[in-house]
């Protein structure tokens, strides 16, 4: 075990997939840890490497200065936070509970709320990354909660996450940028796979096609995007919008033709009609997210 100089107590509620590996990353820093699980025997290893195993929530969090939750869903945390057994049964005053879950932003306002009338702390720590990249103590986490919480929670959090992304003082900040990273990564395995099976109903090299995506995805042009979408800064227009719509009716055509319907495309035709009824006629074709915005 690697010895530090911090001597928080730590509990770690919940040893799924995720969970599991990210005790076992908090153990290897040298934290003291106890753990729960509703199925006691995963926590077997971590028991043998010098984990305590509680009996319940609440068992667990009455000994620790900082409780990690790593639960499946909004049912799931609210009901192991505030159960008879829960966490909050047994938090000490001016403890902290980092919740790593994805999770809804309105059940992290409700822990919140919750956790200030016991007088400890939520931070919501929610993170990316896969069992892998948990395994080596590689993932990426978004936080929010108050500023001295999260500084005390700071080692423990970098054992299983180093790069740790500061979102404000509102736990529902940090469920929110996960929520939109994980819509960004959906959309983005939408438009690879729509692209790839344009490419293969076309009878295009699938080789060609990867080489595209994987250039796309790297390119500085869509970063320029980024920018000039989140700026609102459509003038003057780098493609104006009307010739991007000429563009998206080629490829929904193009796409019928080989009996593939590219969902994404009509979506984005839907948004622009819009966008040019409602004043973007002559202004960049990437206006048409207005329209999401409005």
């Amino acid at each position: 075990m690697a010895a530090t100089t911090d001597r928080q107590s730590i509990a770690f509620i919940g040893l799924g997939r995720m969970g599991h590996p990210m005790a076992a990353r908090v153990l290897k820093a040298g934290f003291p840890l106890t753990v729960w699980n509703r199925t006691p025997q995963k926590a077997n290893s971590l028991v043998a490497s010098g984990a305590t195993l509680a009996e319940s929530p609440a068992e667990a969090a009455s000994g620790a200065d900082i409780v990690i939750s790593s639960l499946m869903d909004d049912e799931a945390v609210l009901s192991i936070t505030t159960g008879s057994t829960g966490i909050l049964r047994g938090l000490r005053a001016s403890a902290i509970h980092v919740g790593v879950s994805t999770i809804s932003p309105k059940l992290s306002d409700k822990l919140e709320r919750l956790h200030q009338k016991t007088t400890t702390h939520y931070i919501a720590g929610p993170v990316l990354g896969r069992p892998d990249a948990a395994e080596a103590g590689q993932l990426m986490t978004f936080v929010a909660g108050g500023a001295a919480a999260i500084e005390r929670a700071r080692p423990v959090i970098a054992s299983y996450a180093p790069t740790i992304i500061p979102t404000g003082e509102h736990p529902r900040l940090a469920n929110s940028a996960k929520l939109l990273a994980n819509f960004m990564l959906a959309s983005a395995l939408d438009l690879i796979g729509q692209s790839l099976a344009l490419a293969e109903k076309s009878n295009l090299d699938p080789r060609l096609a990867i080489q595209m995506l994987t250039g796309f995805f790297g390119s500085l042009p869509v970063k320029d995007y980024v920018t000039r979408i989140a700026e609102r800064d459509f003038v003057p227009p780098g493609f104006e919008i009307a010739g991007g719509l000429k563009d998206i009716e080629l490829m929904i055509g193009a796409a019928r033709e080989v009996n593939l319907k590219l969902t994404n495309a009509e979506a984005i035709r839907v948004k622009m009609r819009a966008a040019m009824k409602a004043g973007f006629r002559g202004k960049d074709w990437s206006s048409f997210t207005e329209i999401d915005r409005r």
